[in-house]
């Protein structure tokens, strides 16, 4: 007589089987929550070392190199990829080698986007910066532009303040205002002009269009005196359009004019770049580690959910 089956014969045959089956409807393999933790650490870890290439001081002395470099990194997502081909060939589970891919692929991206937009706005000007020279002691009423052209800080000899009523603007969607830099011997107020107003204090939005209410840096305080040069090349073009008209309205020349914010310690200026961009790198970091621990987190609810319903169904089929 054939034995009832889950007890000998056809149960006893298939008894490993359904522990095994019953393991994973309960719950992850090992090698799935393996899987599941290196899906976790990896990215992330991957993120941070990009991250690190494409924000800080190794970009900035190794501008192409450092992308060639970068994209090594892009090797994983193909070697998952190709993994999960390969499986699929092989009529084999290749779920999780593509939910790799993806990670490692949204890693890259995420860190790229990152790199760019945090080198362009904070590393790359506290690296020029520190590149540059330090000066003191520049009488701006006595100094040509084409002096200072490698000038990253200057401290100004004392008197020295900011023509407010000859500041200008030009306006491109934002406001670009300018103001000149000089002494009481500059000032066509006092009954004076210099030849040639080479040195200005720059900002953005920090005006009014078409008026002479220059407010950008810290040109209200009396003790402030030095300058932390403009570095930034996108918005230079239209603090020369700003000059220009200012040379139009005022009847003065500004022979090689040089960009300045108006500060009282330009090195702390200075310096707050490269703390933003640290700032911004950390945080990077918190949030993409949270992401991606979410979308694993995710894929494995769905996944058990999903290795559950199919257990079910190979169950009640075996027991039909």
């Amino acid at each position: 007589m054939a034995a009832p089956m889950g007890t000998n014969g056809y149960g006893s045959a298939g008894g490993v089987g359904d522990k095994s089956r019953q393991k994973q409807a309960l719950g992850l393999t090992t090698a799935d929550l393996a899987k599941a933790m290196a899906c976790i650490l990896v990215p992330p870890l991957f993120f941070t070392v990009v991250t690190v290439l494409l924000c800080f001081r190794i970009r900035f002395e190794q501008p192409k190199g450092v992308w060639l470099v970068s994209a090594l990194f892009l090797a994983p997502a193909a070697a998952a990829f190709s993994a999960a081909q390969k499986a699929k060939k092989r009529q084999e589970d290749s779920v999780w080698q593509t939910f790799a891919g993806l990670l490692f692929l949204l890693a890259y991206i995420g860190a790229a986007v990152v790199g760019e937009l945090n080198y362009w706005y904070f590393s790359q000007p506290y690296f020029t910066l520190t590149s540059l020279k330090a000066y003191t002691e520049v009488n701006p009423s006595e100094t040509d532009g084409a002096r200072l052209m490698d000038a990253g800080t200057v401290h100004f000899t004392p008197g020295s303040r900011l023509a407010l009523d000859m500041s200008m603007s030009y306006t491109s969607w934002d406001i670009y205002c300018v103001a000149p830099i000089t002494t009481s011997v500059g000032l066509p107020t006092q009954g004076a002009q210099l030849t040639s107003y080479s040195l200005w204090a720059v900002g953005v939005n920090c005006c009014s269009s078409g008026e002479t209410n220059f407010a950008c840096g810290e040109y209200d305080k009396v003790d402030a005196r030095a300058g932390l040069r403009q570095v930034s090349a996108e918005q230079r073009p239209y603090f020369r359009l700003a000059i220009e008209q200012a040379e139009a309205a005022y009847n003065i020349e500004a022979t090689h004019p040089i960009f300045f914010y108006w500060v009282t310690d330009p090195v702390e200026e200075q310096n707050m770049f490269f703390s933003a961009a640290f700032a911004n790198w950390v945080l990077a970091q918190g949030l993409h580690f949270g992401i991606n621990a979410f979308l694993v987190l995710a894929f494995v609810v769905m996944f058990n959910k999903a290795s559950k319903e199919a257990n079910t169904h190979m169950l009640m089929a075996l027991q039909s």
